[in-house]
């Protein structure tokens, strides 16, 4: 939850209004639109779990996946929808190279300084096939290391359910071949 509402965030707080100001006002109106569209049903879902975690609610595999049908649809739509208004021919029609620059460097700072590192650098280990592009994360090999040997283990028990080893290897009953 913490990670969508904080990829939201930036999007919304910064890039969103970046990318219009040279793309044009409401350029970026439906990815905001779709934000909103599944934003309740994924609230209400955080708002369960945290419920069962506090000791105030017992877990219902099936409610939980009833919470996740509210809103799935929508959000999956999003994400296929969204790369089409971020599309890169998109971007180097309207911005410099020094803009799309200078902005991945405000957008680096700013997520560095709001995320977890402990949870973020090896989710993000988890959720890449490293197939698809070897050299992501552009991390120095010292510090996949620390993520890999180190800072994996602080939450081993949910990267379990990532698609992917530590290694970006996808795990065969893991994959998405739609």
């Amino acid at each position: 939850f913490m990670m969508i509402r904080h990829h939201h965030t930036i999007e919304e707080e910064l890039l969103f209004p970046f990318f219009e100001s040279k793309m044009g006002p409401n350029a970026m109106g439906q990815n905001l639109e779709q934000h909103h569209q599944f934003q309740e049903g994924l609230d209400d879902l955080e708002r369960y779990i945290k419920k069962v975690l506090g000791g105030q609610a017992v877990y219902d595999g099936s409610l939980v996946i009833k919470k996740l049908d509210s809103f799935a649809d929508d959000m999956v739509k999003h994400l296929h929808d969204e790369l089409s208004t971020i599309e890169s021919s998109r971007m180097r029609a309207a911005f410099t190279e020094k803009e799309l620059e200078d902005a991945v460097h405000v957008l680096k700072k700013r997520v560095l300084k709001d995320v977890s590192l402990t949870i973020v650098l090896p989710l993000g280990l988890i959720l890449h096939d490293k197939s698809t592009a070897p050299q992501f994360p552009p991390l120095p090999k010292f510090v996949l290391w620390l993520v890999r040997y180190g800072l994996w283990y602080l939450h081993s028990d949910a990267w379990r359910f990532g698609p992917c080893d530590r290694h970006g290897k996808p795990k065969p009953d893991f994959r998405n071949d739609l």
